[in-house]
């Protein structure tokens, strides 16, 4: 069903033309770029969790579909993605428990509050760790944030039997003191890996960094 999806070029222009959508209003890529590393990352925490093929396949379908309703804008968009989900996996014959999977997965991936399942976890997980300069269309001088993710230059994933561990890629001059300013992006997957039953490591340049005390730090000063 994965290569269906892949090979069908309607799905494939809405995703493409995402970015032309939300550039005006949002600074963060929804499109194929985006969509790629998200597919990529979830497949690496489903295989690593020793998730079954098929499985694998819901979550792969999942991440290529999350973003679809950005087309329209980026305020609501998980749910017009997961709306868009349900007509169309009906329309080409997807099971209607698969297609439950994959739409929850959607609908619930902005806020990651009400999980269902693997690949719900693995998608909120994968979407929220796209956070280097390939994920940001322009950048906002000014805005610690902006400022320093263009510094990032990748972010790896690895998952054993304990662990999945992030590790952000940079080129030296990271200040990961950001990150107190959009904490979800270290929050969500430390959440996302309780439920895959794995601790959430972090590391920049691979050195271990405890982000989580930092980031939550700054929460409860506020």
């Amino acid at each position: 069903m994965l290569e269906t999806i892949l090979k069908d070029e309607e799905v494939k222009a809405i995703i493409n033309n995402v970015n032309n959508v939300i550039i005006v209003n949002n600074c963060g890529c929804h499109g194929m770029g985006h969509i790629t590393r998200v597919m990529n990352y979830v497949k690496t925490i489903l295989v690593g969790i020793g998730c079954d093929e098929h499985t694998i396949e819901l979550g792969q379908i999942s991440a290529y579909l999350h973003d679809i309703g950005a087309v329209m804008g980026k305020q609501g968009h998980a749910e017009r993605s997961a709306d868009f989900t349900l007509m169309y996996l009906k329309k080409i014959g997807m099971p209607d428990e698969d297609i439950h999977i994959i739409e929850h997965a959607i609908r619930n991936h902005s806020g990651g509050t009400n999980l269902e399942s693997v690949v719900g976890a693995s998608l909120t997980f994968a979407d929220k760790i796209d956070m280097g300069r390939e994920r940001m269309m322009r950048f906002i001088d000014g805005i610690p944030y902006h400022d320093n993710v263009k510094h990032i230059l990748k972010v790896d994933l690895n998952v054993d039997n304990d662990n999945i561990t992030v590790n952000i890629i940079t080129d030296g001059s990271f200040d990961y003191s950001c990150l107190k300013d959009h904490s979800k992006v270290v929050i969500k997957p430390t959440e996302m890996s309780k439920y895959l039953n794995r601790n959430c490591i972090f590391q920049i340049d691979g050195k271990e960094i405890d982000l989580y005390s930092i980031v939550t730090e700054k929460n409860k000063q506020l």
